[in-house]
């Protein structure tokens, strides 16, 4: 739950800074924060889903570039 908030808040502020290098992913699990879906930064385009690790690690997309 932590972690969910805290991307609530970085994911927002992140997209309002300019020239980040290097390029950061948003991604979504559409099955964390109990179904209601949850983001994460990330430089990998490839899916480490951090709300669900081994179980389901390729789970999720990604939705925007920074």
């Amino acid at each position: 739950n932590h972690f969910v908030v805290l991307n609530q808040n970085m994911v927002p502020l992140v997209m309002n800074i300019k020239n980040i290098d290097p390029q950061l992913l948003i991604q979504k699990c559409p099955m964390a924060n109990n179904n209601k879906g949850a983001f994460w930064l990330s430089t990998n385009k490839e899916i480490r889903n951090p709300y669900y690790g081994e179980q389901m690690m390729t789970c999720g997309s990604t939705i925007d570039s920074l």
